[in-house]
């Protein structure tokens, strides 16, 4: 039975949620001797003093970085209050039971914000603080207020740019967790819909939003998903979604991406009715969805959107998409350098006609091509929009038109390129379009050495590669293989919405004890609960 590969992180040094606890003390100056301390040459850290309570006159002071928190929140929220409202709202505290009381009348009369928290740890209200928080500290208090006050800047929502659709919601994921969490829970209204966080990475304190609907999803994806984040803890960084991926991905070392990224709020929500898993990265406008079945990465949301006869015609077009941008290529140099008496006669006379005079193998005019098309589009994406359209259109037609005309190239290697291209653009998945990319050339070159039969050891070699893969223990084509009858009604056909299964795909493990399936290659394999990260869960 195949077992999961979790990738370890080196060992570096503790992360600040692993270093001792720094209790809070009721001496405000020693707390802020400690704050500054920590923040030594930290030009946007703001730290403000004041008194508060009448003649009592205790010392008060807020923390917080500029940028990150809304100044309106800090002076109309807090400032107002304390320095106003606190010294007509309460007498002089003479003893410790009226302090107590004093701080619980503060925290519940005099500080308006939506959020106020308690935290006994310094280090907890100093990674508040990074969050846009605001740390209020009163002396003889041993406690600090984490005031909810966030207003650094962020994008608002957008359009999606990569999956674009025609019909359907058009707004996308920004790079705010807050915001991201809120478009799905729109979707989702539900006490089922949970969300639970981590804190990963040991300088940049990214939060991590694990997403599942409670009830659908299955237990023992949600643990292994738990287990995993638990053991990339003390990593350095986490500042997108693919460094989180290539933490967590069952094979680092395979083309075929194990996760989905998706920029739509309503994939999503569709996604955690299947019973998957999302993870939202802060800072991140990608959400991961997982486990991942390749043929996921050939829907569209349009398909749903449209009725069934154009979904299906649609997805039919993106798998014949998907079958030229891989093999087109070898397939042209198999047959015109192996295998000629496959072709028409009058279709050979004229690549014949066209190729007299090319100086290089068709292997080499296909590598030349398909090389200058990589470059072609490389350079359209990393220039501005309207140049780059234009780079892309005319790079092109000139290159190609001057490769003919000076002999490099015959005409008819322009044509497969182009359709390739063509192919290559109907698949939805941008992270789907690398991996057909690179199978294209080791193809091509099997192609030249042996012909159609090196393409079809290429075609195989590759089949088995997909066979062994899995995503957090799921294998990476099914339901084709393993071939799952009910589950085919969203593969090769878009049936209606009424037909397609009720169940959710990946709710529970194939666990019935039958004899013949006890050793099944195909069996499903998860971490089981009692190894989970969070022992908390399910007691």
């Amino acid at each position: 039975m195949k077992k999961i590969r979790l990738q370890k992180p080196q060992a570096v040094a503790p992360s600040v949620s692993s270093q001792p606890e720094v209790p809070f003390s009721s001496d405000l100056e020693q707390n802020m001797e400690w704050l500054k301390n920590q923040y030594i040459r930290c030009s946007d850290l703001i730290d403000r003093q004041f008194t508060i309570g009448g003649s009592w006159q205790r010392k008060a002071a807020v923390f917080y970085f500029d940028g990150m928190t809304s100044s309106h929140v800090v002076h109309d929220n807090i400032l107002q209050p304390l320095l106003l409202d606190a010294e007509i709202a309460w007498e002089d505290a003479e003893n410790d039971a009226d302090l107590k009381k004093y701080f619980s009348f503060v925290r519940q009369h005099l500080l308006p914000a939506g959020e106020i928290t308690m935290v006994d740890d310094l280090q907890q209200g100093s990674l508040a603080m990074m969050n846009g928080d605001v740390l209020l500290l009163l002396d003889g208090c041993p406690q600090g207020f984490i005031v909810d006050a966030k207003g650094f800047p962020q994008r608002s929502v957008d359009n999606a740019r990569n999956e674009i659709v025609l019909r359907g919601p058009q707004e996308a994921f920004t790079e705010a967790l807050r915001v991201n969490t809120a478009l799905i829970r729109r979707r989702l209204r539900t006490s089922q819909l949970k969300f639970e966080e981590k804190t990963l990475g040991r300088y940049t304190q990214t939060q991590v939003a694990m997403v599942y609907l409670e009830g659908v999803a299955n237990d023992h994806i949600i643990a292994e998903v738990q287990r995993r984040l638990d053991n990339i803890r003390d990593v350095d960084s986490i500042l997108d979604g693919s460094c989180l991926e290539q933490y967590i991905e069952d094979a680092p070392f395979s083309i075929f991406p194990q996760l989905q990224y998706t920029e739509r709020p309503d994939k999503v929500a569709a996604s955690l009715l299947e019973g998957r898993v999302a993870l939202i990265v802060d800072g991140s406008p990608d959400v991961l969805l997982l486990p991942l079945m390749f043929v996921q990465l050939l829907q569209s949301p349009e398909d749903y959107y449209n009725r069934v006869a154009s979904g299906t015609f649609m997805r039919w077009i993106r798998y014949m998409g998907l079958l030229i941008a891989t093999t087109f290529p070898s397939l042209y140099v198999a047959v015109t350098s192996y295998h000629p008496e496959m072709l028409p006669l009058n279709l050979l006379l004229s690549i014949a006609a066209a190729r007299e005079g090319v100086p290089f193998p068709a292997f080499v005019e296909a590598l030349i091509m398909e090389l200058a098309f990589e470059l072609l589009r490389e350079a359209s994406i990393r220039l501005p929009g309207a140049i780059g359209n234009t780079i892309g259109i005319v790079g092109a037609l000139v290159i190609g038109e001057a490769a003919v005309s000076a002999h490099l190239v015959a005409p008819q290697m322009v044509i497969v390129v182009a359709i390739t291209a063509i192919g290559s653009f109907t698949v939805p998945s941008v992270e789907a379009s690398y991996p057909i990319r690179l199978v294209r050339f080791p193809l091509m070159l099997l192609a030249a050495a042996f012909g159609l039969y090196g393409v079809m050891l290429g075609l195989l070699a590759v089949m088995i590669h997909l066979v062994h893969l899995r995503s957090f223990g799921f294998p990476y084509l099914e339901p084709l293989a393993p071939l799952k009858i009910n589950e085919l009604r969203d593969v090769l056909i878009r049936a209606p919405r009424w037909q397609m299964m009720v169940r959710p795909q990946f709710r529970e493990p194939d666990v019935q004890s039958k004899q013949s399936a006890a050793g099944s290659f195909w069996r499903r394999t998860v971490q089981p609960l009692k190894t989970r990260g969070d022992e908390s869960r399910g007691q």
